[in-house]
């Protein structure tokens, strides 16, 4: 029979579930949407033991439409989100609403730090920035506001950790994930009580889980598990991985110079490094596979905003799509094709749900003209997510970071028309790989890894993962994007007071 791994991918809204051959080919993906809840603004939660349900029922469709005997999947391996926080208590039970990466309400305590030089107490500790949704600023607004909750905490786990110890019973984390949250000493590779000190929370040490590497056993499926998901107790189950990091693992990108790209949710800009890069105007460094460093650029400024367009304005393009037995998307692909590079000068600054620019940042189109319509601004809404991934490109270049190619996945990558603007605008060739579902695999593949499946992460990527496509720069529409993207830049700088003053009124 067959022998099957499986990755399980749990998203801020959705959680999948994927189960692969040891060729890194889809069998069968199954997902179930998690509703976050806003009880307060700036809050972003969601019930911990639902999570879990919709992972579990994901699971059990997963090997029931899939067919097979659920003896054969050899090995578990997930990825999440990251950041955020998912508190047990002493007894091991969930302490109270999940607080997702998107959370803000510890904005205030964020503000201070930087003011106060926390930040530049622990940047050569951490090596990232600080921002609301990290767990050293949720923790701090937990013993500050909610200290009753704060007091009970038992465990502090990442999104991905609670999934595994609900499917073990075991309590870890892994060098990638917690290596993003600023609760780790990067260049140590260990917690730090300096760390802890610093932000004002050195009690919670004995809460933080245990990292181990991705590929590692932590623990086996409980019979409590086998019975919720389907699965057949005893599975192994590895300590996961960074999601970002996953989806550069699913695609092939392990070696230094090489670059994954996601566009999705959010424009994810990340390359591989053998050595943390020492600017303070870069995002995220991060642990990734064996000695390697993954250096992140990235913010919330990549395909949603496609999808609110499309959403708000394309009802004709939605209806011709359902006549046509086909996505709305590729109808809006075929739109954009048709206008050649330089067809509009229309800039959009893509900031609908979150900028890399400023708190206040909001979208906005420029420059239309009565004889646009909805097709020209269709064209920029897809140069504007372009440019949006660029100046964070740009920041990583700037840094002396080298990008010798550049792996591309995420909403965006399925687009010919968009791949193609990735790789003119950018000027470097983008490559597109086998199947869609990068984070699930590249859980999987570290999965494979502990089962012995693979012997290492470059067997694993020569096993799974081939290009699919190449998209190379077109000379002569590389300099036709660049002339818009230094406007595109020039705008932002302009409207940084008025969106400070757009905000107060």
């Amino acid at each position: 029979m067959p022998d099957y791994l499986l990755g399980i991918d749990n998203g801020g809204t959705v959680s999948k579930v994927v189960i692969f051959d040891i060729h890194g080919n889809e069998i069968q993906v199954s997902s179930r949407k998690v509703a976050a809840q806003f009880p307060k603004p700036g809050w972003t939660e969601r019930q911990m033991a639902q999570v879990w349900s919709s992972t579990a029922d994901a699971i059990q469709e997963a090997i029931t439409k899939s067919g097979i005997d659920p003896k054969n999947i050899l090995a578990i391996g997930n990825t999440s989100h990251g950041n955020g926080l998912y508190l047990l208590d002493k007894a091991r039970q969930p302490l109270r609403a999940a607080m997702l990466s998107l959370d803000t309400r510890a904005e205030k305590i964020v503000s201070m730090w930087n003011e106060s030089g926390v930040f530049d107490r622990v940047w050569n500790a951490t090596f990232q920035q600080l921002w609301p949704g990290q767990p050293p600023a949720l923790l701090a607004w937990l013993k500050q506001i909610e200290p009753e909750i704060y007091n009970r905490i038992g465990s502090v786990l990442l999104s991905k950790d609670y999934i595994k110890y609900c499917l073990t019973g075991e309590i870890s984390t892994d060098f990638t994930d917690i290596s993003g949250t600023s609760l780790f000493d990067l260049p140590g590779q260990a917690y730090s009580d300096d760390l802890l000190e610093a932000f004002g929370i050195p009690e919670i040490r004995t809460a933080l889980a245990p990292p181990v590497a991705s590929h590692e056993v932590i623990g086996r499926v409980t019979t409590e598990a086998a019975r919720a998901t389907g699965l057949k107790a005893g599975i192994p189950v590895v300590g996961g991985i960074f999601d970002v990091s996953a989806c550069a693992l699913g695609t092939g990108a392990i070696d230094p110079g090489q670059a994954c790209i996601i566009a999705g949710t959010w424009s994810i800009n990340e390359v591989v490094t053998d050595h943390i890069i020492d600017d303070k105007q870069l995002f995220m460094n991060s642990i990734y596979i064996g000695d390697s460093f993954m250096m992140i650029e990235a913010s919330a400024t990549s395909a949603t905003n496609l999808e609110w367009f499309v959403n708000n304005f394309c009802a004709e393009e939605k209806a011709e799509a359902q006549s046509r037995g086909i996505s709305v998307y590729e109808v809006c692909n075929e739109i954009v094709e048709k206008l050649p590079p330089g067809s509009t000068n229309i800039i959009f600054h893509p900031f609908l749900f979150g900028s890399n620019v400023q708190s206040t940042a909001r979208a906005g189109f420029y420059g239309i003209a009565g004889w646009h319509d909805k097709r020209h601004m269709l064209r920029a809404v897809y140069e504007g997510v372009v440019y949006g991934h660029l100046s964070h490109i740009e920041k990583l270049r700037s840094a002396g970071i080298r990008l010798e190619s550049a792996r591309f996945t995420g909403g965006g990558a399925r687009s010919r028309v968009w791949s193609q603007m990735f790789a003119d605008t950018i000027n470097i060739s983008m490559e597109v790989v086998n199947g869609e579902e990068m984070g699930a695999r590249g859980a999987a593949m570290t999965a494979g890894i502990g089962a012995g499946v693979y012997r290492d992460y470059a067997d694993a990527v020569a096993q799974c993962v081939r290009v699919t496509g190449r998209f190379q720069p077109d000379a002569e529409a590389t300099p036709i994007y660049l002339e818009r993207f230094a406007e595109h830049r020039h705008l932002i700088q302009i409207m940084q007071d008025a969106w400070n003053r757009l905000n107060k009124l």
